[in-house]
């Protein structure tokens, strides 16, 4: 719930996205201006890069200097952000003349606000410009890391925050649609009328804006260029994933990889685990929450705890683990790979997603997806489907289908007995991540 406020916030700011939104409220405070985000090679089915908490400010890694001159933090004067609930929440952003001279209003979710006041906290450029006085301590361990696996490193130099404390909160009132019917039939927790709040702080850091850090030896500087690597005077590029110029074949085998655990486990376990993905499909806010945790786990297994209070994701979390809390890093990654996956996907695509696999069409799907990636998406014609693919799935079958592809930038039509298809290069990225899904839930879901 609070990423989900917290993206819409972002995109209604920052248009173009370059304001990134905080995903976690717990983490929040890691996000202000002069601390150091990472970031990880993505890969190709990936709208969207992602962005890490490091927990360092910029003055950590620095060789010590002998100023004393305190860094400047400037603000901004306040923004208001307001709604008017009525059966669907409004946003409607005024920003003060000197930031952008505007107002837009936008139709957002069940998430609602009734109010929230925020100021843009950004650091000087002539402190960027001191700072650069004092060199990088390149026998710092966290920077012998990040050399190590080749991430690139970012500086904060901006944040929008709350100037008040404020509720966020969320309603499930959507009485007779589909998503009230798949919680009905899975027998989850937010059924209709059901309430949460969320109470964000004073100063609670809701987005952000960074600076890639580029480092030369001792020497380092901040770039205007978003795609500049941090440690590229190594003369070694960091792999940013497959390209969609290697078509199905690299989607194939990088999804096989990443998904063979899930194939070896027991059928008691492929059910325990598909109960918790489900859960996840359906509610966002856990969706987000076993990312999160999975992320940390990854990162460093043996400072990690996978505990959670919501009794969905207790089964996935304990066979994550050993009777002593061990992590079993061979399971986590499937999981991550999956979730990262589902990540992706729009919340009427996994709705659809939930529909699917309580119609057991989950393997007609895949096979379907599969073929149209195998076309060529450089191709602005129409492209032809399998009919015998399409005539597998049955009339309601097909319009799920239908509206999960579709959503995902690729357009079927019936042409008499036969069906095409219409898609572009965004497309494939899109129906990619949809892919991945669909391929770990077809090995949950098998009955052998």
């Amino acid at each position: 719930m609070f990423h989900k406020a917290t993206k819409d916030l972002a995109k209604q700011l920052a248009p173009d996205g370059d304001l990134l939104p905080v995903s976690s409220l717990i983490d929040q405070d890691r996000f202000r201006p002069l601390y150091l985000v990472r970031r990880k090679p993505k890969r190709f089915w990936m709208i969207h890069h992602r962005y890490y908490k490091t927990g360092f400010r910029l003055s950590d890694i620095l060789v010590p200097g002998q100023d004393s001159r305190n860094l400047d933090v400037q603000d901004s004067h306040s923004i208001t952000v307001e709604d008017c609930t009525d059966g669907r929440v409004e946003w409607t952003i005024k920003l003060p003349e000197d930031f952008v001279s505007t107002e837009v209003t936008v139709a957002a979710s069940t998430s609602q606000v009734k109010s929230i006041k925020v100021k843009r906290a950004e650091v000087s450029p002539a402190d960027l410009v001191f700072l650069q006085e004092r060199k990088i301590n390149m026998d710092h361990s966290f920077i012998k890391d990040l050399r190590k696996r080749r991430e690139n490193l970012y500086v904060v130099n901006e944040a929008v925050q709350a100037l008040e404390e404020t509720k966020l909160q969320k309603v499930n009132t959507m009485e007779g649609t589909i998503l009230n019917e798949i919680y009905v039939r899975f027998s989850l927790k937010g059924t209709r009328g059901s309430k949460r709040v969320i109470v964000i702080p004073t100063d609670c850091v809701l987005a952000f804006r960074i600076k890639p850090l580029i480092i030369q030896s001792e020497s380092w500087g901040i770039s205007h260029h978003p795609d500049e690597e941090t440690f590229a005077a190594d003369g070694v590029t960091v792999d940013s994933g497959y390209s969609p110029d290697g078509g199905m074949g690299d989607l194939e085998r990088e999804v096989e990889k990443e998904c063979a655990e899930l194939s070896q486990l027991s059928t008691d376990l492929r059910a325990k685990f598909l109960k918790s993905i489900i859960a996840v499909i359906i509610n966002s806010d856990l969706l987000q929450e076993l990312t999160l945790k999975l992320e940390e786990a990854f990162e460093d297994a043996d400072k990690c705890e996978l505990k959670s209070e919501n009794p969905d994701l207790e089964d996935l979390l304990n066979n994550l683990q050993d009777s002593e809390g061990s992590i079993n890093l061979d399971l986590v990654g499937p999981v991550l790979y999956t979730l990262q996956a589902l990540g992706e996907l729009t919340e009427d695509q996994l709705l659809r997603l939930a529909q699917s696999v309580e119609k057991q069409i989950v393997s007609k799907q895949l096979a379907l997806v599969k073929s149209i990636l195998k076309q060529d998406f450089h191709l602005k014609d129409a492209f032809s489907l399998d009919a015998k693919l399409v005539s597998s799935l049955q009339e309601e079958e097909l319009n799920i289908t239908k509206a999960m592809i579709g959503l995902g930038g690729v357009t079927l039509q019936r042409n008499g007995p036969s069906f095409t298809g219409t898609g572009d290069l965004a497309a494939f990225s899109a129906l990619s991540a949809l892919y991945v899904a669909l391929y770990a839930l077809h090995l949950l879901s098998r009955s052998d």
